[in-house]
């Protein structure tokens, strides 16, 4: 009997199998040119079945549905096994090329579709994976490939020589280097020699350097001398550098093991900077530093970790130059010695990866104006204050301008460029320190969110620790979710986070009644990262009570978002007929769904009620860039009658005295949003759905037109279109309502008060 059920289970599981759609999937493991022709190859076999494709990037080729590669091996799987749910796939084309490391990649077709895996190598011969003569000439085929390559003239086993060995012997002497003893430099002198004469303005650039740089061991002149900046550095540039003669005597002098003068003055300042005495170059420089001798790594560098990536990095540039460089094959040879005699026994007192990641040419440092000797701020952000590009942008600004009067305020900031810092905060902060940040495609393994490990930075930290040790700040105010990593770089600075959203809150919307496993995923990181941020916070800051009501473990201010009264005024021209304006950076994913939705739900039926409707868009810099970004998560076609686009605005308010009406149809939404104060102290009218005004205390019909559905939102303006007096009356209550509680001037106030009570305490 109990057979019999077993039976009959199986023979439903089957039949319920054989119900389920069918599709067809592309792995695509190959180059580009090879992943296009394994996708028209697909379409070709089954037409009539979907067609899957799994990608590190958007196929470019329409009628697609894209599942994308990203991370490691079970966190793909998971994301496919989402995609496909409910689905059965009855052909998974890979392609097999030697060339193209996306092993893992192939290993996840044949764990998803065993029994249909369709391998295709680069010339598009295909086969099953199934015991056959077709498998079974493919192997034999590879396995005469390998061997010609390895073993023919110019493959790997032919190349292979007794030079060979004292690579091989270093690496292992490498792994074996025992730190037994501390560093005992012997003394080729006490003091360095002093520097080639140095021309007057050169030696003022210099002796800069040391006054604005508290316990600088060294200033060195860099190409562009005279500039105003000052880049962390490493290396010491012999001819044209000031050293402070004290600390060399600290660290014992020139250290004679070395044979070149090069050597020697980078092992100075290498230990300079163990000690924490950093070295800045005057002006741009961008010169290498040389790491890659064996002697000096081996006798200097004290972190383990440290000197494996280093030691391993310098023996494959010496293997490759073995063949043509005399030198090369020496420094290899006396390697495996050099490891072998051990290196310092302790650890400097600045990590050695933070003052390696801050010296690489990344950091910038600008003196500001002058320090008044008023209490200081330091400001953390993850994106530059000015131009105000979006709504963080604008609320740090203009809160830094009023707080300014009673605290000196330093900055340190991501940068995607290497401009320096607009003349608008160089007149606000008495420092301005820029890190310049380098995307890659590449996914971090991780259990933090993905923005959180994009802006994960060894720079950062050290440019944080390195700020406060010098400016001592009472305040480290922390601005956005992501830069809460950054905490424990600001001790012992008593340490506030702007929560500009609450993001697990926005991703929680995101991520209901949607089935994308990444958003889910987000969900559950964001949760766990956020809430344990809180707990290292003396203050968390949100833009509402609302929020404010989520934050737990410790204490919490509301400080809402506002606008500038001044700035933002009445307009007095006329608006332009039948004109609606959308203000919303494209990088913001909430901005890319609303515009969705208003031109999914609400733009046809508006076009149909006013043919001659026009809509003027505001997405913000790179806004075809985060498009696609967004792709995943959302498709939108701006390509239509009526819409009319721009990308930055350096100066909105001519677009709001334009509009006849401004919309504001988000569908999730955390924070506040800057765009209707604007619009409202503008006079403009305001249609929104619940999620655009988030958080802020207005009242529907008095202050602006509330709406839930896309065709309300057309009724709605379309209404005001043919109302002037009602357009009027609400640009008047809104106007009121933003002059009584949201002007900057009253939320800086309420935020110096919370400054002083956290250095009263």
């Amino acid at each position: 009997m109990q057979y019999a059920r077993t039976s009959a289970a199986i023979m439903t599981r089957g039949r319920l199998a054989g119900l389920k759609p069918k599709i067809k999937v592309a792995f695509a493991s190959g180059t580009d040119e090879l992943n296009a022709r394994l996708v028209a190859r697909m379409r070709e076999v089954f037409p009539e079945l979907p067609l899957y494709v799994v990608s590190e990037f958007r196929p470019a080729e329409s009628g697609l549905i894209w599942v994308r590669y990203r991370g490691g091996l079970r966190e793909n799987l998971a994301r496919c096994r989402s995609s496909f749910y409910g689905k059965s796939i009855r052909l998974a084309g890979v392609l097999l090329v030697p060339a193209v490391p996306f092993r893992r990649m192939r290993l996840l077709a044949l764990i998803l579709a065993p029994f249909y895996f369709l391998a295709i190598n680069e010339n598009l011969n295909d086969f099953m994976l199934r015991p056959g003569l077709s498998i079974a000439r493919h192997l034999f085929w590879r396995l005469r490939n390998f061997v010609r390559w390895h073993a023919g003239k110019s493959g790997f086993t032919a190349q292979r020589s007794w030079s060979d060995l004292p690579y091989i012997a270093a690496w292992i002497a490498g792994y074996f280097r025992i730190a037994y003893r501390r560093r005992k430099p012997s003394l080729a002198s006490a003091t360095v020699p002093p520097p080639a004469a140095l021309s007057p303005d050169d030696s003022a650039a210099l002796e800069r350097a040391f006054r604005e740089t508290p316990e600088l061991f060294c200033a060195t002149l860099g190409p562009n001398q005279h500039g105003a900046a000052l880049q962390y550095r490493l290396r010491a540039n012999i001819g044209g550098s000031l050293f402070d003669d004290e600390k060399v005597c600290q660290l014992g002098g020139l250290d004679a093991t070395f044979d070149t003068p090069e050597l020697q003055y980078l092992d100075l300042c290498y230990r300079a900077w163990q000690r924490g005495w950093p070295t800045v170059s005057i002006g741009e420089s961008t010169a290498a530093d040389s790491l890659d001798d064996p002697q000096f790594l081996a006798r200097t560098v004290s972190d383990p970790k440290v000197f494996r990536q280093l030691w391993a990095r310098a023996l494959k540039k010496l293997h490759a130059e073995a063949g043509q460089s005399a030198v090369a094959r020496k420094a290899l040879r006396h390697a495996p010695a050099a490891a072998l005699a051990g290196g310092p026994a302790v650890k400097g007192e600045f990590p050695e990866e933070l003052f390696l990641a801050l010296a690489d040419g990344s950091s910038t440092v600008y003196a500001g104006k002058a320090p008044t000797g008023k209490p200081r701020v330091l400001v953390a952000s993850a994106y530059l204050p000015f131009p105000l590009t979006h709504g963080g942008a604008v609320r740090i600004h203009n809160l830094t301008a009023r707080v300014a009067a009673n605290w000196d305020q330093i900055l340190v900031c991501f940068t995607e460029t290497d401009a320096p810092p607009p003349p608008e905060l160089l007149e606000r902060f008495v420092e301005v320190a820029l890190v310049r940040r380098v995307g890659s495609h590449m996914a971090v393994r991780s259990e933090r969110p993905e923005v959180v490990e994009e802006f994960a930075s060894d720079a950062f930290r050290a440019i944080l620790q390195l700020t406060v040790r010098k400016w001592k700040p009472a305040i480290a105010q922390l601005e956005f979710t992501h830069m809460a990593q950054y905490a424990a770089d600001c001790a012992p600075a008593r340490t506030i986070l702007v929560e500009h959203d609450i993001t697990f809150d926005l991703y929680q919307q995101l991520a209901k009644d949607n089935a994308d496993w990444d958003l889910r995923r987000e969900v559950k990181r964001w949760r766990t990262f956020e809430t344990a941020a809180w707990r290292e916070m003396a203050c968390v800051v949100t833009m509402s009570a609302k929020d404010q009501a989520l934050v737990t473990g410790t204490r919490s201010l509301a400080l809402p978002n506002g606008v500038d009264l001044d700035r933002f005024r009445v307009a007095t021209s006329e608006p332009e007929p039948r004109r609606i304006l959308f203000v919303g950076s494209f990088s913001h994913l909430p901005n890319v769904l609303a515009l969705t939705f208003f031109l999914e739900e609400a733009w046809p039926r508006l076009r149909s009620l006013a043919p001659d409707a026009r809509l003027h868009i505001i997405a913000g810099s790179n806004h075809e860039y985060f498009l696609e970004h967004h792709g995943a998560q959302v498709q939108i076609s701006l390509n239509q009658s009526g819409v009319e686009i721009e990308g930055f605005v350096s100066d909105v308010r001519s677009a709001y005295a334009r509009a006849t009406v401004v919309i504001a149809p988000l569908v999730a939404s955390a924070g506040t949003n800057l765009k209707i104060l604007e619009a409202m102290a503008c006079g403009r009218p305001v249609v929104s759905t619940p999620a655009g005004v988030n958080g802020l205390d207005l009242v529907p019909d008095r202050d602006f037109v509330l709406v839930r559905t896309g065709a309300e939102m057309a009724d709605a303006v379309a209404r005001l279109f043919a109302s002037p007096n009602e357009c009027r009356r609400l640009a008047a209550a809104g106007r009121k309502r933003v002059e009584e509680a949201y002007g900057w001037d009253e939320i800086a106030r309420r935020q110096t008060v919370l400054y002083r009570e956290l250095t009263a305490r």
